[in-house]
């Protein structure tokens, strides 16, 4: 059994979903928060852990994909012993940025309120790229890629390949439905006020209370409704949607090139292929 899962890749790509089914298992714990980043700091791992009775520290980690501090930071949890298995998820670059766009509108982003141009380049420039993959590879872990297609068709075989990575009970008990359901803001001024207002709370370390405002459906219903029947159209420029063909594309050729194909679209590089060391220790 690993320690520790973290889950990365761009937003839109099945994190929810995928923690809704894992927080209703017993042997996956989120003591805190969806995105702990625990990597980030070995006591803040260490006190994440603690809360942990039994099973797997969980953390999906969305912007761990791009953000300096992962590579060490995962090297450093090695070095005290720390049993990692890494889960990528991966979605059609075009088709995720399409969705982001979308969500980012509907939700009074920063990048949205900004106007059209600066939210197709936000988008954009969050793109997952090959050298992100190329490192998150060399690091001496385990890591599974998960397409994002398989992962809400097939739910049942990337859950039955997670437990038997990591050794724990089956899935059959848990709903395993698409539990996303598009909405809309019903106030996008209120939208806005709330993701501030959980940026506060994140930087005030109160991240629990966080999470439980996340999770309460009677807060969701307040914020959100179903999106009206023909929204607005969201389009991507030519050489928008060109740069994120050929991420894609090359993306998808890193994973086939150091992986081991276990199902369709799921690929597996065991610790073992890779030649690299872990670096200097970083317990800050």
């Amino acid at each position: 059994m690993y320690d520790y899962l973290l889950v990365v890749g761009p937003g839109r790509s099945g994190s929810d979903f995928l923690y809704r089914i894992l927080r209703a298992h017993p042997d996956y714990a989120f003591p805190d928060i969806k995105e702990g980043a625990y990597y980030r700091s070995v006591r803040a791992y260490e006190r994440a852990q603690a809360k942990v009775a039994g099973g797997i520290l969980c953390d999906i980690a969305n912007d761990a994909y791009h953000d300096p501090k992962l590579t060490s930071g995962v090297q450093a949890l090695q070095h005290q012993g720390v049993s990692i298995l890494m889960m990528v998820l991966l979605r059609n670059h075009r088709d995720r940025a399409l969705s982001a766009m979308r969500f980012r509108k509907s939700r009074g982003r920063p990048s949205a309120l900004r106007g059209a141009r600066h939210l197709e380049d936000a988008v954009v420039q969050d793109r997952l790229t090959p050298g992100m993959l190329e490192d998150i590879f060399g690091l001496r872990v385990d890591v599974l890629t998960v397409d994002f297609t398989t992962l809400v068709e097939d739910t049942a075989s990337v859950l039955a390949k997670l437990a038997s990575l990591c050794d724990t009970g089956p899935f059959d008990t848990v709903a395993t439905d698409p539990v996303n359901a598009s909405t809309q803001a019903r106030f996008v001024w209120l939208s806005t006020l709330g993701w501030l207002s959980a940026v506060a709370l994140r930087r005030l370390g109160l991240t629990r209370m966080l999470q439980r405002i996340k999770d309460s459906p009677a807060i969701g219903r307040v914020f959100f409704k179903p999106p009206a029947p023909g929204g607005q159209e969201i389009r991507l420029s030519e050489t928008s949607a060109s740069t994120l063909d050929d991420a894609h594309r090359e993306c998808w050729s890193v994973v086939m090139r150091v992986s081991t194909k276990e199902h369709e679209g799921l690929f597996l590089r065991r610790e073992s292929t890779s030649g690299q060391d872990p670096g200097p220790a970083d317990t800050a």
